[in-house]
């Protein structure tokens, strides 16, 4: 399956998501952008995932990837 697609499917699920530089990620995808919606005047689109993690503490941290700084994404619901 293509990232994109699993980018799509991961919305509204808890997921781990490991980047590039084999970081993980858990928490939740809050959004998925196409590259459309991601064009800049000078700069092609991209697909962006919103990925919410909640620390320990509480708070929630709001992060944006790039589809080319994702490896893989897995749903833990």
């Amino acid at each position: 399956m293509a990232m994109d697609d699993e980018m799509y499917k991961a919305m509204g699920h808890h997921i781990q998501l490991v980047d590039t530089n084999g970081k993980k990620w858990i928490g939740y995808a809050s959004g998925f952008t196409p590259d459309y919606d991601n064009e800049e005047d000078d700069e092609p689109g991209y697909n962006s995932l919103d990925l919410d993690v909640t620390k320990s503490d509480g708070h929630v941290l709001y992060y944006v990837f790039r589809e080319s700084q994702i490896e893989s994404i897995e749903l833990l619901d």
